[in-house]
């Protein structure tokens, strides 16, 4: 299995759901994440904390969509829009880019760096715009 295998297996667990899965299945243990806002994440186990938090405050993933995906040699980028009821009540759509870097051959492949991309208008509520 490619990269471009692991990418689409990526894919899939999100788009099921299995967002804590697919960090344990697609990440390396010295993975880094860096958000538009600033924020680093360094670490697989941050990684997954940093997952796992977020979770709690969400109530229901209304839309996981792929708009596109490319892969080129060791670089994939992933265009992901999400639709998402908080605990709290408000609806956000999330539009993001998520530019990763992968290292190893086949089934051993994993993502060491990643970068979003994040539309200025990521999180806002789902009824206005």
């Amino acid at each position: 299995m490619g990269i471009r295998a692991q990418v689409e297996a990526l894919v899939r667990e999100v788009e099921a759901g299995r967002f804590v899965e697919a960090i344990v299945a697609n990440y390396a243990d010295d993975a880094s994440s860096h958000e538009s806002t600033g924020i680093n994440t360094m670490g697989k186990r941050a990684l997954l904390a940093k997952e796992r938090s977020f979770l709690t405050t969400v109530a229901k993933w209304d839309v996981i969509r792929v708009e596109s995906v490319l892969v080129d040699g060791e670089m994939a980028a992933i265009r992901w829009e999400f639709e998402i009821t908080m605990r709290a009540g408000n609806r956000v759509t999330l539009e993001e880019v998520a530019l990763q870097r992968w290292s190893g051959d086949g089934a051993s492949a994993r993502i060491v760096r990643e970068q979003y991309f994040t539309s200025p208008r990521a999180v806002r509520r789902a009824d206005e715009g």
